[in-house]
């Protein structure tokens, strides 16, 4: 069940000045949801005081656009205790991009919420504005803790849609669940932003498309510039026909890096290896990037 806004608004004035929320104030985290008791209070956390519950891997998840965190531990008769972390990203954008960030993708996936993963007593999960962890120190409690998270699930609010960034890719040849969104620091430096990100098949390999995006078309040329300044460190780039500029640079890290600007954004390949099926997956990026 939803908060309604105004209380929503209270209980976020509460946490700022350090107080609890009601015990009327509990949305997805009721005393108790089906089999289970909840132990104790939930507790509420906003950016201020996040890493108390994340220590360190705090700013990663307010990068993201994060709102507030519920924590609270649930109860199976004499099981051991679950811990469930409802993460609310104000948007469905913004938890997408945390799951697939954060959560354990490799991981077996779930048919929870919009999109799940997990295995051994945990389970990671998006729906709507939320990302949410459910989780148990013992193994053997994985079952349980797979029907809190979907008993969880059914109480939030559906996703509308999957988030419009992904549209910026070609879906030929796209490695399903590659799929990520970056806020900043793509490739390590710092003006490459709003990435939007995917593996692809090409014969043997799988390189990764890019797709940056900026206010205008200026930003997005300053980045260009800026990038083929720092792999061109390594060695001279070369010219590559794609786009309205572009370049091939070799990197340490990266492979070589294919690089184009395209009206407000600059996308790519990491990864490239010259060769018509490689050239054909930037066409298809580029011609997917015109007008928009």
């Amino acid at each position: 069940m939803r908060w309604p806004d105004r209380l929503l608004a209270l209980a976020m004035l509460a946490l700022v000045a350090g107080g609890c929320a009601s015990a009327g104030d509990e949305g997805p985290l009721p005393e108790a949801r089906g089999p289970w008791r909840r132990e104790g209070p939930v507790r509420r956390l906003v950016a201020g005081n996040l890493h108390e519950q994340i220590d360190g891997a705090a700013p990663f998840v307010i990068s993201f656009g994060f709102e507030s965190l519920a924590v609270a531990d649930y109860r199976r008769g004499d099981e051991p205790p679950t811990a469930v972390e409802l993460y609310d990203m104000g948007s469905a954008d913004n938890a997408f991009a945390l799951f697939r960030s954060n959560a354990n993708v490799e991981a077996q996936p779930l048919a929870i919420g919009t999109e799940g993963a997990g295995g051994d007593g945990r389970v990671e999960f998006w729906q709507g504005p939320h990302y949410v962890v459910v989780s148990n120190p013992v193994a053997e409690e994985g079952e349980h803790v797979t029907a809190l998270a979907r008993d969880l699930a059914a109480a939030l609010p559906p996703t509308g849609a999957w988030p419009a960034y992904l549209d910026l890719l070609p879906t030929r040849g796209r490695v399903a669940r590659s799929e990520q969104y970056l806020p900043a620091d793509f490739l390590g430096r710092e003006f490459l932003v709003r990435t939007v990100v995917a593996r692809y098949k090409v014969g043997n390999a799988k390189p990764t498309l890019f797709v940056c995006r900026y206010d205008t078309p200026a930003e997005a040329a300053q980045a260009y510039t800026r990038l083929e300044a720092a792999l061109g460190k390594a060695g001279p780039p070369t010219a590559l026909a794609i786009g309205e500029a572009g370049f091939v640079a070799a990197d340490s890290t990266y492979g070589h890096v294919a690089a184009m600007r395209r009206g407000r954004f600059l996308a790519g390949m990491t990864g490239y290896v010259a060769g018509e099926a490689a050239d054909a997956l930037l066409a298809d990026l580029d011609a997917g990037l015109g007008g928009r």
